[in-house]
């Protein structure tokens, strides 16, 4: 299978079956938001280019491929990550610790639960944390990296793509 090696500018670089390297121009490849390591085909006549990905489910839930060594990886299903964890948990700091972000996890849950009995500001902040937190997770999960899987992958607490 051929693969996406580099991506420059106007040209994207493929690795071919053979061995060979392909440049073709971007507006040959027929999806939206290619990547390097993505599993594409190729077909070709005497004055046209067509790329398309694959359609190779392990490719739509592959990890990234610049992944440091001793990385903390977390793979989540994203309706879980979302409607469970960030919406209706998440005052409670749920959706950082399945992140595998412990310490803003424990902030959080100090800051919405505690914050409304000491003080209205600091709950205040927290509960706007929240709702913030929230419309991040759908963007990012429901949107261009994560739409083509059912998992969400973090790196480090970080969204992976």
């Amino acid at each position: 299978m051929s693969e996406i090696i580099g991506i420059n500018g106007t040209k994207v670089s493929i690795g071919m079956d053979d061995g060979s390297i392909a440049e073709v121009p971007i507006a040959a490849v027929g999806y939206p938001d290619p990547r390097i390591g993505d599993e594409v085909k190729v077909y070709r006549n005497d004055d046209q280019v067509i790329v398309r990905k694959a359609n190779n489910q392990q490719a739509a839930t592959a990890l990234p491929t610049d992944i440091p060594a001793g990385a903390n990886v977390k793979k989540l299903n994203k309706h879980v990550f979302c409607w469970i964890g960030t919406f209706l948990v998440g005052s409670l700091g749920v959706d950082r610790f399945m992140r595998g972000q412990v310490g803003l996890g424990v902030f959080k849950l100090l800051l919405c639960t505690f914050g409304w009995v000491l003080f209205i500001i600091p709950g205040l902040v927290g509960s706007i944390w929240c709702l913030v937190d929230w419309i991040v997770a759908l963007t990012k999960v429901y949107g261009g990296a994560f739409n083509d899987s059912e998992d969400v992958v973090f790196v480090n607490g970080e969204y992976a793509r």
